[in-house]
Parts: structure tokens; sequence; C-alpha cells
């Protein structure tokens, strides 16, 4: 995660001279034109370091600082001063001030002063987040934290590890039902948090590609390796990676992970050095691991040794009490985003939204709130905007014979459920085969598999194309 930065200053050319130049350094930053400003924002946002002019129109900067010491005793403030100002950038200094720089500003003195505040205020800042971090989602406002039964308990699981150095973890769950934001907050509330969190999507990449990408190469090692490639292992050194689609990983990289998490140490794709890093691995997949494990797909050796805390995120529609918030949130990003004007969404729309079934998930609320927001007009979001297909229950995404299963009652002798799902499963693969025209990488897109899984599935039900 990036450190912040906020800059307090008066004048607009210097805030926009110190964001341009700090964002370049990589950087995350923050700026207000007054004192009161930037102490709600220090407040709310809870910055890593202040950058604070001396001369502000409301205040002096020396109270600005006192204000900052007293509500957030861990911060580091770095004054800007004029020259004439340097006895009072002085007394800053006697108040717990880090440093001073003299304006006009010194790009060089001002980024070495920055680098020297944030290494040493590191330890005290990882120690006020460690006292604060029982609040999930304290000064976070890109996350809607949810009130489903089974996401408050993944919650305190996540605070219990959160003080954990290494612990690896597995999160299984539907896809777009936000896995990623679970393994967005095990990173941010742990003693990993000041060091990156990096992704990647094992389903994504053919083989060569993904271990080029996990574990780097030498120069020369393949075609194309015209210099040498750190990894985002060890990118990621001292943080977390977030291995999404796991299930999807091939088995020979499979087995270089798996002397990852056993000694954290792994080489380079045609290297011969072995490389030690300190990493959390956070697995996830929309997969059953088990199952591939009996299939031979995935190693056991592995699953055990990333199925140290496990846990499931819920579907959308087991967790209706998250939909009209999730719903109310989107609406407010893409009313921005679209320079739109809906102040809210009417009755029967929500009752429309509680009603659909959300076979996609977050993603598909998201997607479709995207949708209706760029292309509606008006105050209110009604029904008509949200263009949701009309459902039978929960049932209405499946096939004819499935429906009228699941509307009557179970036959006293029973059901043939492995029948019942092969077809289900059949008439998806041939309905995706038929959409993308013969195209198998297409079809398989299309139903979330990779292509080895389709062509497979065309084998087993005797589909045949090319």
């Amino acid at each position: 995660m990036k450190p912040v930065i906020l800059v307090i200053d008066d004048e607009e050319a210097i805030r926009l001279f110190l964001q341009a130049t700090l964002e370049d350094e990589g950087y995350e930053v923050l700026t207000a034109a007054t004192g009161g400003q930037g102490l709600e924002l220090a407040k709310d946002k809870v910055p890593d370091l202040v950058l604070l002019d001396l001369m502000l129109p409301d205040m002096s900067g020396i109270q600005v600082l006192g204000g900052l010491k007293s509500a957030l005793p861990h911060i580091c403030v770095v004054m800007i001063t004029a020259y004439r100002e340097t006895d009072t950038a002085v007394q800053a200094m006697k108040l717990d001030a880090f440093d001073y720089v003299n304006k006009p500003i010194n790009l060089d003195r001002l980024l070495k002063v920055v680098a020297q505040a944030l290494a040493s205020n590191a330890d005290a800042r990882r120690s006020f987040r460690n006292e604060h971090r029982g609040d999930l989602f304290g000064g976070v406002d890109d996350v809607v934290p949810s009130q489903a039964p089974g996401m408050l308990e993944i919650y305190d699981i996540v605070r219990k590890i959160a003080g954990s150095e290494s612990t690896t973890v597995l999160i299984e769950g539907e896809s777009g039902a936000g896995k990623d934001v679970v393994a967005n907050l095990i990173h941010r509330t742990s003693l990993r948090r000041e060091s990156p969190l990096l992704e990647i999507n094992c389903a994504a990449l053919p083989e060569h590609l993904l271990e080029s990408e996990l574990f780097g190469h030498e120069k020369g090692s393949f075609t194309g390796a015209i210099a040498q490639k750190m990894g985002l292992l060890e990118t990621a050194h001292s943080g977390t990676l977030f291995l999404d689609e796991i299930g999807e990983m091939p088995l020979p990289v499979q087995v270089k992970l798996l002397r990852v998490l056993e000694k954290m140490t792994f080489r380079r794709v045609g290297g011969i050095t072995d490389i030690s890093v300190d990493v959390r691995i956070v697995a996830a997949t929309n997969s059953n691991l088990e199952s591939q494990v009996r299939a031979g797909s995935f190693r056991e050796d592995l699953f055990f040794r990333l199925n140290v805390v496990n846990f499931v995120v819920p579907p959308l529609r087991d967790r209706v009490e998250d939909i009209l918030p999730l719903a109310e949130y989107f609406l407010g990003l893409f009313n921005l985003k679209f320079n739109k004007t809906f102040s809210g969404i009417s009755e029967e729309a929500r009752q429309a939204l509680l009603a659909y079934g959300w076979p996609g998930n977050i993603r598909e609320l998201k997607n479709k709130l995207e949708r209706s927001v760029l292309l509606g007009s008006g105050d209110v979001l009604e029904r008509e905007h949200l263009q949701l297909e009309a459902l039978s229950g929960e049932t209405g995404h499946l096939p004819g014979l499935l429906q009228d299963v699941l509307r009557k009652p179970l036959p006293p002798d029973g059901v043939d459920l492995e029948g019942l799902v092969n077809e289900f499963e059949e008439s998806l693969v041939r309905k995706a085969f038929q959409t993308s025209g013969g195209n198998q990488t297409e079809a398989a897109r299309l139903l979330g598999l990779n292509r080895d899984k389709f062509r497979y599935r065309l084998k087993q039900y005797g589909i045949k194309g090319s």
C-alpha cells in the first residue's frame, strides 16, 4: 500500500506542484488549502506524513501542528517555510515536527526529507494501526462493510489472523462474490500493510508466462528474455501476494510454489541462485480444490500448505442484507463517474433488486448499476432502468427441466441428481459452443473454464467441433 502524504498549503501552485512530484515518486497525495480542512482530512484519512505550511489563512502552522499531534500522536509532520520564518520553523521542531524545508522548495532536499521522515516513523505508524485495527474499515471509503452473518464471521477470522506475520489463507467462493475484497482486508489489517499487495490471476496466463511473472527470469533464459526481470514474489517481499484462481495453476508451477511455501526460497526462470523472500500467500478459487486433488489436477501437498486458514465468501443471494447498500454505493460511484444526478432508488426498483437471484454476484450488481446510471436519466433510479430479467424465484436462470423439478415436490422415488447436473452442464456447453461459432477458446471463456477443461467436456458429451 502506498504511503499517504497530506499537503496543507494555501498556495494552489505549491499544492499542485507537490502533488504531481510526490505522485510521480509513488506516493498517494491528499491536499488541503486551510488549516481547518487539513485537520479534518488528517482525522478522516490518517495520512502517513503531513507537509504543513507555516502561514495559513485561518490559523498558524504551529496551531495546526498542535492539533495534529493532539489527535494523532504518531503522525509525522514536515514544515514548509520561507527563509524569513526559519525561527518559527525551529520552534515547530521543538513541538515535535520532524524537519522543515524552505521555500522556494529544493526538490532533492524535499524528497530526501520525505523518505527520512517515513522511515523514522514506520514503527510508530505500525503500532498505531495495530492498536486501531479492530475496525477493519477505519478510514476506508472504497468498501461497503457487510452486515450478513456469514461475512461477519469472516471479518472475525481476518481480525484474528491480522497479527500473524505469515499465515497462509485460502479463500473460496463463487466468481464475483468479493474474494479480492477480503484479500485486501487481510493485507490492510496485517503487519505487512506498509509493503505491497500484489495480485495475479493464475487462469489469465499460459504456463511459461505465469512462471515468469511469479518467479521472474534471467536474461536469455528464453526467447524474448532480453533482460533480467524480478517476479511478483520478489516485488511483494515483506508484503502479500494474492493468487486468484489458484485452481487453474499448471502442475509444474504448483511444484515451484510449494517450495516457496515450504522454504520461502525460489529461483528465477533460468537462474541458479536461490532467492529468499518473506511474503504472505493469499490464494482464492471458485472451484473445489479437494475435487481437483482427487482428479489429479491439483497437488495434495500444495492444497494442505495453502489450506492453513480457509473460509468461503458467501454468494450475494445468501447476503440479501448487502444488496441495497451495495446498490446505493454503486449508484453514488457511477453518478460521479458519469456526471448524473440520481438521488436514490425507487421502492419498486429496490424490490426488484432484492428479488433477483444475482448469479454473477457483486460483479453483476456493479455492472447492472453502471449500465443503468450510464444510460438512464432522471432523479430516481427506477425498475425499468435496471432491466432485470423476470425470474421465477431464484431458479429463473436454469433450463426448463430443472425449473420444473425445483417448482414441484420431489417424487417419492427421488430424482437422478447426477443426470440433472450433467444435463444442465451439457446444455450450457452446447450453448456456449454455438454462441462462440465453434471457437473453443471463446466458448471456454464464456463458461469460466480453461480450454483444456472445455475440450474435455466436448469429448464427454460427444459434441463435434474444430
